[in-house]
């Protein structure tokens, strides 16, 4: 394949791309896409970088990607990213498989001392000494054709990942935490790419306000919001905002006359989706919803003092590590381990042996909330 920053948009230039890169053993990788009044981002360009070219791929041409998702998606294929869950997550909608092995580079600078959210352009900086230029952010990947510095920075986000790696790989390895990054990644690929409905949920604000039967149908309206969202491939907030959703939710409306008159209430909302919303939030019939609840509204509660104390063990143990808090622990994971919860990230792996250090803290699980 001759020449680099390629813009591949037929099938011949694809075939030869296919070629070139079935032998290489890591890819780099990334996407644009644009999601602003879609559920789902709507995938418009995939850049590919090798230590031999970088080239974006069309995705809005009539290209058949099959074969080369095949080559992609390969068992003994690396993919190289800088922050890889939206990147994951559009490229499983259209494939409904992940890669096999990963590399993201902002994991492994964050298990280095890096801030654990860095972007690419500070990491290129820190470590190479390059200045990317990050002001076509905004650009509408959609539109065709696609401007010269468009293109040159959308290239930017693959060109220097190897370069990147190369330097990140010796730090892990002399650190002894290569064995670390690569558990945060095989983690990473095991995430959930879209959040579940309870973490939704969960995450209301306000929620604790509402009594059992509220939240109960605080649950459903996430639930059924979320279906919806999906079904009509819209933003989740244009179907219903959060605060509508705790409002209804807390009013519980039997009536369509009941739901039209809460306030806010859009009046296209109500006539369309109405029948819908009274059957689901008046359906109070699931165990696992009200079982749901009660967990919720039951759990454990943990001492402030204790939470400080951990709090302050994390804060020191992170420093001996040369790591940021909440790259060893998130606030969440902190509060479990305060009753005496641990999460799938400090139950088991090298976060379980660091979590160690916080042994002498005693937990009392049996106070309630």
């Amino acid at each position: 394949m001759k020449g680099t920053d390629l813009f591949i948009n037929n099938k011949s230039a694809l075939t030869e791309l296919i070629s070139e890169i079935s032998g290489e053993p890591i890819i780099s990788l990334d996407t644009e896409f644009m999601r602003e009044s879609t559920y789902y981002p709507e995938l418009c360009l995939i850049q590919i970088a090798t230590s031999n070219l970088a080239v974006c791929i069309d995705c809005l041409a009539d290209l058949d990607l099959d074969v080369f998702f095949e080559v992609l998606l390969a068992k003994d294929k690396i993919w190289l990213l800088h922050s890889a869950r939206q990147d994951l997550e559009v490229l499983y909608k259209l494939t409904n498989r992940l890669p096999a092995h990963l590399i993201d580079t902002q994991l492994a600078a964050a298990l280095l001392g890096y801030p654990p959210q860095i972007g690419l352009q500070d990491l290129t900086h820190k470590l190479l000494k390059i200045e990317l230029d990050k002001s076509l952010s905004r650009t509408d990947w959609t539109k065709r054709p696609l401007s010269t510095p468009a293109l040159k920075y959308a290239l930017d986000d693959v060109r220097y990942l190897l370069s990147l790696w190369e330097k990140l790989r010796p730090k892990l390895e002399n650190s002894a935490r290569l064995n670390w990054f690569k558990e945060d990644c095989q983690h990473a690929l095991h995430a959930p790419l879209i959040t579940p409905s309870v973490t939704l949920w969960e995450r209301l604000k306000g929620l604790g306000s509402l009594d059992p039967r509220s939240q109960y149908a605080a649950l459903c309206l996430t639930e059924w919001r979320e279906k919806c969202a999906q079904k009509l491939n819209r933003p989740r907030r244009w179907i219903m905002s959060d605060q509508l959703l705790l409002i209804t939710a807390n009013i519980i409306p039997e009536t369509q006359e009941e739901l039209a008159s809460i306030t806010d209430m859009p009046e296209r909302l109500a006539k369309r989706f109405g029948n819908e919303i009274l059957k689901t939030i008046n359906d109070y019939q699931d165990i696992e919803k009200m079982k749901r609840v009660e967990k919720r509204i039951n759990r454990p509660r943990h001492k402030k003092a204790n939470l400080k104390q951990l709090k302050n063990c994390l804060l020191e143990r992170a420093h001996e590590l040369g790591i940021e808090p909440e790259v060893l622990a998130s606030r969440k994971e902190l509060i479990g381990l305060a009753v005496g919860n641990l999460s799938g990230r400090l139950e088991k792996g090298w976060r379980s042996n660091e979590i160690n250090y916080f042994k002498p803290i005693k937990t009392d699980p049996d106070q309630k909330t």
